[in-house]
C-alpha cells in the first residue's frame, strides 16, 4: 500500500517525530515567494486546436507561405476521418436531384423546393458533404497546392458513394463511365495538378468504373465573385466533346456505357455541371440518336449560401 501523507492519515495529526505513526508532511509551496516567479510561468497553456480563434489575414498568409515552401505535412484526410468519425452525408441529408441540403420530409420523388420546378440536364446528384471545415481545406489543398494524397482520399470516398448508389440502381461498374470536369490547360499548368482527374482516378480504383475524359474545356473567366446569372452565362458552351475519345468509351471493353457520372470538386450554383451535362448529352446524341444513357453528377462538396455570396478568403479559388 502506498504511504499516506500527513493530511490523509488521522494518526499523524498529533504524532511527534519520534513517535510511531508519524508521517513526514508533504512539502508545500509557500504562499509568498521571493524572488517573484518568471511571468511566463503564469501564462495559461495554449487552447486546443478546436477552440482557438480563427486566424486573421496575416496568419493565413504566413501559413500559406509555410505550406508552399515546406509542403503539406498534416495527416491524410482518410486518417483524419477515422480519428474524428467523419462519414459522407447520408442520402436523406441531401436532395437526390440537386444534392442541396434538406431536412426531414423536404424532398420527394420530384426533388426539393429548390429544384422541383427546374429542368436539370442530369438524372441524379451525389455528394460527400457541405463545403466547410476539413472537407473545404482538403479541396483547397488539392486544387491550389497540388496535395494529391488528399485528393486520392477524397476520390476513394467518392468511389464508395458511387458504388453504393450503383448497387441500389442495379448497374454494373463496367457499364459506368466517370467523366472528370475538364480544367483549362493554362490553369492546369499553373496549378500543377488536374484536380478532377485525380478525384476520378481514385474513385475508379475504389468503384471499378473506368475513367472517360471525354470533355474539353474552353477558356473562360474565373467564376469567383460572379452572380448566379453571370456564372450561367460564363459557363455557356464552356465545354465540348472529344469525339474520338467518346467513341472509344461508349463501347469500352465490349461493354456499352449505360451511365455517365460527371465528377467535380465543388458544386456552387450548378452552372458547371449544367454545361458539362449538356455537352455530354449533345455528344452522345451526335454519335447515336438512340443511345439511351443516364447522366449523374457527383461532387466532393456542395457550397452553402454564404459560400456562394462571398469569395474565399484563402485564395482566389474558382468554385463552379
Amino acid at each position: 500500500m502506498p504511504p499516506m501523507n500527513a493530511e490523509c492519515d488521522p494518526r499523524a495529526q498529533d504524532a511527534q517525530p519520534d513517535q510511531p505513526g508519524y508521517l513526514e508532511p508533504v512539502n508545500r509551496a509557500p504562499s509568498f515567494v521571493w524572488p517573484p516567479r518568471d511571468a511566463s510561468s503564469l501564462i495559461a497553456p495554449p487552447l486546443p486546436a478546436s477552440t482557438r480563434e480563427p486566424m486573421n489575414a496575416t496568419g493565413r498568409m504566413i501559413e500559406s507561405i509555410e505550406v508552399d515552401l515546406l509542403g503539406r505535412t498534416m495527416i491524410s484526410f482518410e486518417r483524419w476521418a477515422k480519428r474524428t468519425g467523419w462519414v459522407p452525408d447520408e442520402q436523406a441529408e441531401y436532395c437526390w436531384r440537386c444534392a442541396g441540403s434538406v431536412g426531414p420530409y423536404e424532398h420527394d420523388g420530384e426533388g426539393c423546393a429548390t429544384c422541383r420546378a427546374k429542368r436539370l440536364p442530369w438524372d441524379r446528384a451525389l455528394r460527400l458533404g457541405r463545403y466547410e471545415d476539413e472537407l473545404r481545406q482538403e479541396v483547397l489543398s488539392l486544387k491550389f497546392r497540388a496535395w494529391r494524397p488528399g485528393g486520392n482520399g477524397l476520390g476513394r470516398y467518392l468511389g464508395q458513394v458511387i458504388s453504393d448508389q450503383l448497387r441500389r440502381a442495379q448497374i454494373a461498374p463496367e457499364q459506368v463511365r466517370l467523366v472528370p470536369v475538364p480544367t483549362n490547360p493554362w490553369r492546369r499548368i499553373s496549378r500543377g495538378v488536374d484536380h478532377t482527374l485525380v478525384l476520378a482516378r481514385a474513385a475508379s480504383e475504389c468503384s471499378g468504373c473506368p475513367v472517360a475524359p471525354v470533355l474539353r474545356a474552353r477558356h473562360r473567366q474565373e467564376q469567383v465573385g460572379l452572380s448566379v446569372t453571370a456564372r450561367a452565362r460564363n459557363m455557356k458552351d464552356a465545354f465540348e466533346v472529344r469525339t474520338r475519345t467518346l467513341h472509344r468509351h461508349i463501347e469500352w471493353g465490349g461493354v456499352s456505357a449505360r451511365l455517365w457520372v460527371v465528377i467535380d470538386d465543388v458544386r456552387t450554383t450548378g452552372a458547371t455541371f449544367t454545361a458539362c451535362s449538356k455537352a455530354l448529352r449533345r455528344g452522345l446524341r451526335g454519335i447515336s440518336a438512340d443511345h439511351d444513357a443516364q447522366v449523374w453528377v457527383c461532387s466532393v462538396a456542395v457550397a452553402g449560401e454564404r459560400s456562394r455570396r462571398e469569395p474565399d478568403r484563402m485564395s482566389s479559388e474558382v468554385v463552379m
